[in-house]
């Protein structure tokens, strides 16, 4: 009996495996008139739905999922994706940090730039 004593903290530390680490948070977006420069850019307000679990960063807004990807250690991506617009597909690029929260939008079909306000 004091063995089986013994065995209940190992098999925690050997067989459990490893906590799972997640983050999620809402964010929308904000236009960044210095750096767009289109007078088509307008303050429109989407909200995203951002979560990193592990390594892998995915993407919601209103309009569906946008992407999945992996992120490397140093937090840092640029990830282009598409979604349908008013006129046709809407080409979107995002860059920044996820670790940081710290993120932008650059909307190829007029050159404007977002930035991703945490709510």
């Amino acid at each position: 009996m004091r063995n089986m004593g013994m065995l209940v903290p190992i098999a925690f530390v050997l067989i459990i495996p490893r906590m799972v680490s997640a983050e999620m948070w809402t964010a929308h977006t904000t236009l960044e008139k210095e750096k767009s420069t289109s007078a088509r850019c307008g303050e429109v307000a989407i909200s995203y739905t951002l979560n990193l679990t592990d390594k892998t960063f995915t993407a919601t807004s209103e309009f569906g999922k946008m992407f999945s990807i992996q992120v490397p250690a140093d937090g840092l991506i640029k990830q282009t994706y598409k979604r349908p617009g008013s006129t046709g597909w809407w080409l979107f690029e995002m860059t920044g940090n996820v670790r940081s929260r710290e993120l932008e939008i650059f909307v190829d079909n007029w050159h404007c730039y977002y930035k991703l306000t945490p709510d």
